[in-house]
């Protein structure tokens, strides 16, 4: 770097001595800055572009591009032009500064910038850099900011030069210096223009008006904590068997596999020829030498607690039957959703450990548990302390029992002992469950390593039942690595097998329950069997669009389908005497399907928020910026590329990386986008962990039907629209005006009509910022996976949507 430096001294002050004209100090000196010393390259620079306007016409002299950003350089001959420069490092755009001929420059590159809408501007003479934003979306004024000034080749090649290169390189400008110094942080995205802030939606007092009267009996059927449930339930809930899809042939897409945990095959419960392989391990427990150590893992969702739950309940219910005549095995569950931080691990495990003992038949026992416990504690006594007293028969016992009572009232000495004791009689199994109800890596381990101490101490069986991911966490730690535990993976249930189950349960609970609501009309409605109204949306469900669309969602999370199902059946349907009515007299009834999937995207709000929705949006990356806006959707589209039909499915976290750095954006940009990518469920780390770079990544389920399904979708456009933020300020203000006309219109097709124009003009503007990323893209020659453009794909899906939509809303109200 110092013989370039000393180079470029050189060259500057042989143009000086002969009045170089700007040509000259272009190419000998400003190009070489830019792209020797600043990194930039002929993919980003573009030379003498057209600045048009007004039937006038001139010419930039530079105007550097990424996907993320543009400069503007103004070039002048070394010469005068600058020499009323101030010494100062920072200056404010106004006064003095912006007279003559300085001031002419300045002016003329801001010019070009707002022509252009690039907001930073460099003038210089090759010696002299003058850096500054020309155009803001922060509501400052161009005269209240300030430029930062280079005075000379020679402090900003020399003393300066981490300065210079930390502000202007590509490397730098990347990762937001010169925004943030410039304007104080590296976002353009100021004002509230999302929809969702100014439109609170026409649903927000909609809802399912027969729910009320089968709210109980969904809630019962439908809850994610079916373990609460009597035993029968919960066998009558349970689904054993997960035939996995491998292929999805809906969107053409292979469905990959994470690479395994274990070195060998964990067991498989789920599977019908595993699926009594816990049970086979309990029972052994009889024989075993050694207690017994048990991982139970899955996804988030999965049914790890209803697994558990219904090996102790239903298929070891007559292990664990409590006898009076002996000594019987003993399963305890720790559930760590009652935790609180502001406790230790271990004193949470010991208050529930001490709060089964004293509930249970055999340990809360003196005769059958605690003097036995106590026996050898009570020898040492008798025969030395309190050898004195042990003729006294009542005194002795009065000692014994402030012994035990001391124990007892701390608790640990207290149920170690009993356990202690127990273990030896019977098998006694320690069940540790949601551990990772807490993201904090120090707690989880606290945990961990208190429950294998006390397991350890006290020999009695361990199985603690976790994520996946939480295992990768802490799987090299030396509390797993010194403890050698027994895989079980829990595959979660085909979701229709699951809802199945579900509704079938309600409908038992309601059938013969009557009922009366008021329908649309005002009208009161009665009801005689309300089970008919579940068979309906079993129906409607069970084998249709909206029924996939659950699967598709959840994408295997059990309990996220059992949400959504609850979701639309509160509010999904508005006029359920209509179906009543029409199943009544043709047997048969379909609900709209459109009112279902809008109720599961707005949950419990009148209108869509990311931040309360089952499923994110694949519009708005939220990283603050408006040219970063669609990096998820451009990240997910090439991962669904990669998954399509030649099977090759991952690509590597330095490569996704490497990739979206040629086109402009930085390191964090891209692991914020890639983190919120597995935060939503669109795409997995092949290893489980958490997102990172030395991660590779597929594109989930979901996240192919996002791609090549979803985004054509009216319902799921129109809802992810109000809260997408739009940058341009004309389609803004075009958005905000149909939005305000849908809310006055009362003529139901007529709505219909501005409901499809208004997804068309966001879908079209969401394709116009999309194809900036991918020119980049394209530019710079990236790999044909990332060359993909699913909004131009599936543009005329869409219209089609929207026109059936049209004219279904014409057949139905004329």
């Amino acid at each position: 770097m110092k013989k370039l430096v000393d180079d470029l001294v050189s060259t500057y002050a042989k143009l000086s001595l002969h009045s170089a004209n700007e040509a000259e100090t272009r190419k000998k000196l400003i190009d070489r800055v830019l792209e020797q010393v600043l990194g930039w390259t002929d993919d980003d620079i573009s030379y003498e572009e057209r600045v048009s306007e007004d039937g006038s016409t001139t010419f930039a002299d530079y105007i550097i591009r990424t996907a993320d950003i543009s400069i503007l350089i103004e070039a002048k001959r070394i010469g005068k032009a600058f020499s009323l420069v101030p010494d100062k490092k920072k200056v404010k755009l106004s006064g003095s500064f912006l007279q003559g001929e300085t001031g002419s420059a300045i002016k003329q590159a801001r010019e070009y910038c707002r022509k252009k809408s690039i907001p930073f501007a460099v003038v210089t003479n090759g010696s002299q850099w003058i850096i500054f934003p020309a155009v803001r979306t922060d509501s400052v004024s161009f005269s209240d900011s300030n430029a930062i000034i280079f005075d000379s080749i020679e402090r900003a090649l020399g003393e300066e030069l981490t300065e210079f290169t930390d502000l202007l390189s590509r490397s730098g400008v990347i990762e937001g210096n010169l925004a943030v110094q410039l304007i104080g942080r590296n976002t353009d995205q100021f004002e509230e223009r999302r929809l969702n802030k100014f439109f609170k939606g026409g649903h927000s007092k909609r809802e399912n008006p027969i729910y009320p009267l089968i709210e109980n009996e969904v809630i019962t059927a439908f809850s994610d904590s079916i373990i609460s449930s009597d035993n029968e339930l919960l066998d009558k809930c349970y689904v054993k068997n997960a035939d996995r899809t491998k292929f999805d042939s809906r969107i053409q897409m292979h469905l990959q596999k994470r690479e395994p945990l274990f070195s060998t095959q964990p067991k498989r419960p789920m599977r019908k020829r595993e699926s009594g392989s816990l049970v086979d391990s309990i029972n052994a427990a009889y024989k075993n030498h050694r207690s017994l150590a048990i991982l139970i893992l899955g996804t988030v969702g999965t049914g790890k607690t209803t697994f558990l739950q219904y090996t102790r309940r239903v298929a070891s219910s007559k292990y664990f039957e409590k006898r009076k005549d002996q000594a019987y095995p003993h399963w305890i569950d720790i559930d760590f959703r009652s935790f609180s931080k502001n406790e230790s691990p271990i004193g949470f495990i010991y208050s529930q450990l001490f709060e089964y003992i004293n509930t249970d038949d055999f340990f809360k026992d003196y005769n059958r548990s605690i003097r036995s416990a106590y026996k050898s504690e009570i020898d040492a006594l008798k025969s030395g302390p309190l050898f004195l007293l042990s003729k006294d028969e009542k005194e002795f016992e009065k000692k014994i029992t402030e012994v035990i009572m001391s124990d007892y009232e701390k608790k640990a000495p207290y149920v170690d002992k009993q356990l202690n004791y127990g273990a030896k009689k019977s098998p006694i199994f320690l069940v540790i469950d949601n551990v990772d109800q807490f993201e904090d890596d120090e707690t989880q381990s606290q945990i961990f390593s208190d429950a294998i101490a006390i397991a350890s101490r006290l020999n009695i069986n361990l199985i603690i039942a976790m994520r996946e991911s939480t295992y990768v966490n802490h799987r090299a730690s030396p509390t797993f690595d010194a403890f050698d535990f027994d895989p079980f993976h829990i595959e979660p249930p085909e979701i229709p097998s699951v809802l199945s189950r579900r509704f079938f349960l309600s409908a038992q609970l309601l059938s013969g329950k009557k009922g009366s609501f008021t329908a649309l009309n005002g009208a009161n409605f009665d009801v005689d069997d309300l089970s008919v109204f579940i068979d309906i949306v079993k129906s409607s469900v069970l084998g249709t669009e909206i029924g996939e669309r659950i699967d598709v969602l959840a994408n295997h999370d059990v309990r996220l389908a059992l949400r959504m199902t609850r979701e639309f059946l509160a509010r999904g349907y508005t006029d359920p005497a209509k179906a009543l009515r029409k199943y009544k007299s043709e047997n048969k009834y379909t609900l709209p399907k459109q009112e279902a999937f809008r109720s599961i995207l707005l949950g419990n709000q009148s209108v869509y928020s990311e931040q309360f929705s089952v499923i994110g949006n694949p519009f708005d990356s939220r990283l603050g910026r408006s040219n970063g806006e669609l990096l998820r959707l451009f990240v997910l589209g090439a991962l669904v590329k990669q998954s399509g039909s030649n099977g090759g499915g991952y690509i590597d976290g330095p490569d996704i990386r490497d990739n979206l750095k040629s086109i402009g954006f930085s390191e964090s940009d891209t692991l914020d986008v890639l983190g919120d990518l597995c935060h939503f469920r669109f795409a997995h780390t092949k290893s489980h962990g958490k997102a990172d770079f030395s991660s590779s990544y597929f594109a989930s389920r979901l996240g192919g039907h996002i791609i090549r399904n979803l985004i054509s979708d009216f319902t799921f456009v129109e809802n992810v629209m109000m809260d997408t933020f739009i940058a341009d300020r004309g389609c803004w203000e075009r958005l905000k005006n149909i939005s305000t006309q849908v809310q006055e219109e009362r003529n139901i097709v007529n709505r219909i009509k501005l409901r499809a124009e208004r997804a068309e003009i966001f879908y079209e503007f969401m394709l116009t910022e999309y194809i900036k990323i991918l020119n980049e893209a394209q530019k710079r020659g990236l790999d044909p996976v990332w060359l993909t453009n699913p909004l131009e794909e599936l543009k005329s899906t869409l219209d089609t949507n929207l026109q059936n939509a049209v004219q279904s809303a014409i057949r139905n109200y004329g």
